[in-house]
């Protein structure tokens, strides 16, 4: 998914500042509690730390450079939020050095990177199954589907749809692999 190019920021205009926070904030959020989860473990906690760190985010916003890794910059604003947080809950419970968690939060930030490029080859080697083993999967993942479910659906044996699955998903996963190796190159 490409990201539309990011307006300059001109000072002189703050309604053009808040719609550009407004939309890059929204268009990150998710990425940021999940980074700020896989730190804190406590979805409330989590919360609280994203709620600060958005306040932190606008705060800083001119601090930001339209055109760099907004997700990046916001990751690395509430990497120092847990860190506060975590000077606050240390009286109260024993919490991983921070050394580690400095580690910690760079794989995590990297993961989610990451976790962009396998989304969009999904997407791309979804696009290429045959149109229904597309329908298959998408029913096999409803809430609630069960395999059973679906071979009653479809009229087929539950070890038939099982093996289907199968096949599909190393389809997929072989034709991720192949995508991924390629873009890396």
């Amino acid at each position: 998914m490409t990201v539309p190019p990011e307006p300059s920021l001109d000072p002189a205009q703050p309604e053009q500042r808040m719609e550009l926070f407004a939309r890059l904030l929204a268009s990150c959020q998710r990425k940021v509690f999940l980074y700020i989860m896989a730190l804190v473990h406590n979805p409330t906690d989590a919360e609280e730390i994203l709620q600060e760190t958005n306040l932190v985010l606008w705060r800083k916003f001119e601090q930001y450079r339209p055109g760099t890794d907004f997700v990046q910059w916001a990751c690395r604003v509430a990497y120092y939020e847990v860190l506060k947080y975590r000077e606050k809950k240390a009286h109260q419970e024993h919490l991983f050095s921070s050394d580690f968690l400095e580690r910690f939060a760079d794989e995590v930030e990297q993961f989610l990177q990451e976790a962009d490029v396998r989304r969009e080859a999904l997407s791309s080697c979804m696009e290429k199954l045959r149109p229904q083993d597309r329908q298959l999967l998408w029913h096999r993942y409803q809430p609630q589907a069960s395999t059973r479910s679906v071979a009653e659906a479809f009229g087929r044996s539950v070890q038939g749809v099982r093996k289907s699955l199968h096949r599909i998903r190393m389809t997929l996963l072989e034709c991720i692999r192949r995508r991924l190796a390629q873009e890396s190159r």
